[in-house]
């Protein structure tokens, strides 16, 4: 592992140790959580083991698989195999609670699958780390995760890309990591995530960007009174001293700073960290005694570590999570089939409860059908008898029609022969010259100026032809009342003589009056007066 790698993976056992914000009520693992941020290692796993116990025997199914999680976390950093095995069985302690209790259970198992692919990182296991990170993204993207966790598994994908020398997506994960644990303000992450951030501002050499994030770093790792972020933190600032102001001396004792820090530390990964900065500084100053010396120092302490009976335990307890894994996958399959199965069920339900529908509908839609038929069989009989109604007024209209033409002829006729008979009478008085035959004249023609036979004339007319006269005065404001006389016997097809007779005039006059109608009437000569009066 080169130093890179042994950086990167440093930085994702301490937001693992660290990890998870505060846990449940539980007041055990809340005091075990207080410890670990100390970095108080054993007074942490004291109280965790205490809420396990406690657990088990109040047989609390949620507080077991909580607080074996943070045996896990708590344990790992000293002995990968006792992590990997306390995070196993955690594991399957939160699949207990997958049908009590969905939520809790999804989220418990996703902070499992992140501790796990820390311990992968850490064995070199980056491919399934990778893919286990990515899982836990996936099921919590989208959530509110009080926790962390989500925030964790972004920090280890950014850590897993530098790795592969992937900038651009180490990039990425760690400023959504950033912005994750800002975001639920989880200052047991904050640390580690300032000093990812100030390390991609110092590689684009952006040097008072990077140095206002290291400087955040340690002042909220000294706040906290968080070791593992003091030393994260010494570190990163003894190399941005080297690397902007060439200043040896003050990297140096951030170096050692660091070094004195985490040798009461029981996870020496950041011990070994510590201790090859001072090799690096140490190999750039010539200084190749004092290298020797850290170099044995860092042997040791590697061999202490990384022990092949550790390693065997860890591959047992992989073996075991594959296992467990396999297992549920399993269950998720048999849930499918189940899912299948009351699908199929509730297919055929909806299948017969359509049949019932559509049966009740068609019976429904027959009798309205029928009842319809009826109703309209009604209608029809109904509208027989108002045609027959309709054909009786009309009927009674015609022969009202009938009678009224009938005497506006009995009255026309009437004015006729009386206009006749009171000419031959004037006729025959005017041979005579004596004064009573002159009072005789004078009493004939005032019969002749009386309107009564005309007034019953116009009112047997226009109940049978409505609004005639209204018609003509609209539309020639200027005809005249004898030029309507006119045209009403016109209307009626009679003779110029048989019009004389009755206005008492020559016929003469009745052409004379003819003329002068036409030309109010704006007729050419070829239009004909008496076909235009009848169609008014």
């Amino acid at each position: 592992m080169n130093i890179f790698q042994k950086f990167s993976c440093y930085v994702l056992l301490f937001c693992c140790c660290l990890g998870y914000a505060n846990p449940s009520d539980n007041v055990l693992l809340q005091k075990g959580w207080d410890a670990l941020v100390k970095d108080h290692e054993n007074e942490a796993f004291s109280y965790f083991w205490q809420a396990f116990e406690k657990a088990r025997k109040e047989n609390n199914t949620q507080d077991k698989a909580e607080s074996l999680l943070y045996l896990g976390i708590c344990s790992f950093g000293a002995s990968s195999e006792k992590g990997l095995r306390y995070v196993t069985q955690s594991l399957s302690e939160y699949k207990k609670l997958a049908s009590s209790n969905p939520e809790f259970a999804k989220k418990g198992r996703s902070r499992c699958l992140q501790l796990i692919s820390t311990i992968y990182s850490r064995q070199k296991k980056y491919k399934e780390a990778i893919a286990l990170s990515k899982t836990v993204v996936a099921d919590l993207q989208g959530t509110d995760d009080k926790e962390g966790t989500l925030g964790l598994a972004y920090s280890s994908l950014g850590t897993l890309y530098e790795y592969q020398k992937q900038s651009d997506s180490s990039a990425y994960f760690f400023k959504r990591a950033l912005a994750e644990f800002e975001k639920q303000k989880n200052i047991a992450y904050l640390p580690t995530a300032y000093v990812k951030m100030g390390d991609l501002a110092k590689r684009n050499r952006q040097k008072e960007i990077s140095f206002g994030f290291y400087n955040k770093a340690i002042q909220l790792a000294d706040t906290s009174e968080n070791k593992q972020a003091q030393v994260h933190s010494l570190v990163a600032l003894g190399k941005w001293e080297l690397d902007f102001n060439h200043d040896e001396a003050k990297a140096e004792i951030h170096f050692q700073k660091a070094k004195l820090i985490s040798q009461n530390l029981s996870d020496k990964v950041f011990e070994i960290k510590a201790i090859q900065a001072l090799i690096d500084l140490k190999k750039k100053q010539n200084k190749f005694l004092e290298v020797s010396q850290l170099q044995d120092e860092q042997i040791k302490i590697k061999d202490h570590y990384y022990s092949l009976e550790r390693e065997q335990i860890a591959k047992n307890l992989e073996v075991q999570f594959e296992v467990a894994e396999k297992d549920r996958k399993l269950e998720l399959i048999s849930k499918e089939k189940e899912v299948s199965r009351l699908t199929n069920y509730l297919l055929f339900s909806l299948v017969m409860l359509l049949v019932i529908v559509f049966s009740f509908l068609y019976f429904f839609l027959k009798r309205i059908n029928k009842r319809d038929k009826q109703l309209l069989k009604t209608k029809e009989e109904l509208f027989t008898v108002l045609e027959e109604q309709k054909q009786l007024k009309e009927q009674q209209f015609e022969n009202d029609l009938e009678h009224k033409e009938s005497q506006l002829s009995a009255i026309t006729l009437q004015m006729l022969q009386k206009n006749e008979l009171l000419e031959e009478i004037k006729s025959i008085i005017n041979k005579k010259e004596d004064t009573t035959e002159k009072q005789l004249t004078k009493v004939i023609n005032s019969h002749f100026t009386q309107d009564n036979n005309w007034n019953d004339f116009d009112k047997y007319f226009e109940s049978v032809n409505k609004n005639f006269y209204n018609k003509l005065k609209q539309k020639y404001p200027d005809i005249s009342s004898n030029d309507l006389k006119i045209c009403a016997l016109i209307k009626l097809n009679l003779s110029i003589k048989e019009m004389a007779s009755i206005l008492n005039i020559s016929p003469d006059s009745v052409k004379t009056a003819r003329y002068r109608l036409r030309k109010k009437l704006q007729l050419t000569t070829e239009d004909n007066l008496t076909e235009f009066i009848l169609s008014v």
